[in-house]
């Protein structure tokens, strides 16, 4: 498609280029007929066709002149829309990052604060886990029940990113975890996580 209006378009030029040869063809007959007949008017000492001759040249080359600064002009105009083009082309491609950074950020914030939230219910069942005291075989089935929740809940949450890391006795970092409690230890303060925590 692209080499099909590529063509199209150097067939164009090419009319282009020929009608302005033809032109400048027609421009210097003219030019080289008028400069005939002024010498003519110049060997027949005839002033009026001499007149007429030089203010025939004369508006030629005020045409000529006016063609050149409307060239020049065209060439600044051009210039200006194209850098114009430019920046805008810039402006909407910048547009078009930030507003994908911002929407993969809402995204990321919004599922941020659902898996926070989510890891409260998580907590829950895991408080509940170790409650459970198993007698009767009713019990174990909802045991059972209970576990294969449980296992799906924390393959959706690793599904989200999260991960679960142990952090139970050991010092705290605060990269990782948040701080539940401390402990003194003579001269220093030791600080250790007292659950299980989980990480996003």
């Amino acid at each position: 498609m692209d080499q099909e209006t590529d063509g199209a378009v150097d067939v164009e030029n090419e009319n282009a280029s020929a009608e302005e040869g033809e032109a400048e063809e027609e421009e210097a007959a003219v030019i080289t007929a008028l400069l005939k007949s002024y010498k003519e008017a110049l060997a027949d000492n005839n002033e009026g066709k001499i007149a007429e001759i030089e203010a025939s040249l004369k508006s030629i080359e005020d045409e000529k002149f006016l063609l050149a600064d409307k060239v020049v002009s065209l060439s600044n105009e051009l210039s200006v829309e194209r850098d114009r083009l430019i920046r805008i082309s810039a402006d909407f491609d910048n547009f078009r990052k930030r507003t994908e950074r911002e929407r993969l950020n809402l995204v990321s914030n919004a599922q941020g604060e659902v898996v926070e939230n989510l890891l409260a219910v998580l907590d829950n069942f895991e408080r509940a886990k170790s409650q459970i005291k198993v007698e009767t075989e009713g019990e174990e089935k909802v045991t059972n029940s209970y576990q294969s929740i449980y296992k799906q809940f924390v393959e959706i949450l690793g599904s989200l990113g999260v991960i679960h890391v142990e952090t139970v006795g050991k010092q705290f970092d605060p990269m990782v975890s948040t701080m539940i409690s401390f402990l003194l230890s003579g001269d220093r303060q030791l600080y250790f996580c007292c659950s299980a925590c989980w990480w996003f």
